[in-house]
């Protein structure tokens, strides 16, 4: 295969540049209503799907806080009311300690 040296047009140009079809530009009235409708339907759905998510958020909390057993709550309640009833270094009760205190002692 041997290269023809005898071109008749300079290279890189092989025809006249194409006017442009005015029935296939881009129509800016469609385009823009593409535009606004795909943004209200963008906005919209978040507008439906933030409630839900909301929602869903609030059951995964009730479930994981607020219906789980407060062991360690009740663990630390039945420490400090043995404190107050005579466990702790004067091995004195609360209420022994409010009398002295509403007496003077």
């Amino acid at each position: 295969m041997g290269h023809h040296q005898n071109h008749e047009h300079a290279p890189g140009a092989t025809h006249e540049a194409v006017v442009h079809d005015p029935e296939h530009d881009i129509d800016a009235r469609s385009a823009t209503l593409w535009v606004v409708g795909g943004t209200l339907v963008t906005f919209f759905s978040l507008w439906i799907m933030l409630p839900i998510f909301e929602r869903v958020q609030q059951e995964d909390r009730r479930k994981k806080i607020d219906e789980l057993p407060a062991v360690e709550l009740n663990e630390v309640r039945q420490l400090q009311q043995e404190f107050l009833n005579g466990a702790n270094p004067t091995k004195r009760k609360l209420d022994e300690v409010l009398k002295d205190l509403a007496a003077g002692k």
